[in-house]
């Protein structure tokens, strides 16, 4: 279908697409503003084409968008790395109390009179039970075993295991 000497694509779904000619340039400079606008922020790949394909069509278009995208810097820079993180895995539920313990930190806080503006958060896996401490941004290892004895094991006795995300002030001489 030719309109005002642009040519148009009609599909299955009745939407009139731009036929982009085998120009190179006009190709990087219409993707650039499907990809690449500040008020699109880069989307991925799928969602450019998808943006893409609405308005425009020509031949091999994914796979142009594919490399495109691939090519794309700023993709490049912030994109995740693919299996960053290791998969998560369930953990067994433990049979007693305080037999197993989380210990996670929390920062950001307001300061506290002493100006704590963390808290360290100790639980009991099975019954859930809380213990909180105010702890400053800069608490050390040793400060953090000295809580873990004052508020886990002195009332609780000694867990089996201990769940953390591996801060150094769990791991580092703890």
């Amino acid at each position: 279908m030719q309109h005002d000497h642009e040519l148009y694509s009609a599909v299955d779904d009745n939407a009139d697409r731009v036929v982009v000619p085998g120009d190179h340039e006009l190709k990087l400079k219409i993707t650039y503003e499907y990809h690449d606008a500040p008020t699109l922020g880069h989307p991925g790949r799928e969602k450019t084409y998808l943006l893409l394909a609405r308005d425009f069509y020509w031949s091999h278009q994914y796979k142009w968008v594919r490399k495109y995208v691939r090519a794309c810097e700023v993709c490049q820079r912030v994109k995740p790395a693919p299996f960053s993180q290791a998969p998560l895995q369930s953990l067994p539920t433990p049979s007693e109390c305080w037999q197993s313990i989380s210990m996670d930190f929390v920062f950001g806080l307001p300061p506290d009179n002493k100006r704590g503006t963390g808290i360290v958060v100790l639980v009991g896996r099975f019954s859930k039970m809380v213990h909180l401490a105010a702890v400053p941004a800069e608490v050390t290892a040793k400060q953090t075993a000295r809580l873990f004895v004052d508020m886990v094991f002195r009332h609780h006795g000694m867990p089996i295991d201990i769940v953390s995300d591996r801060d150094p002030r769990f791991t580092a001489r703890f």
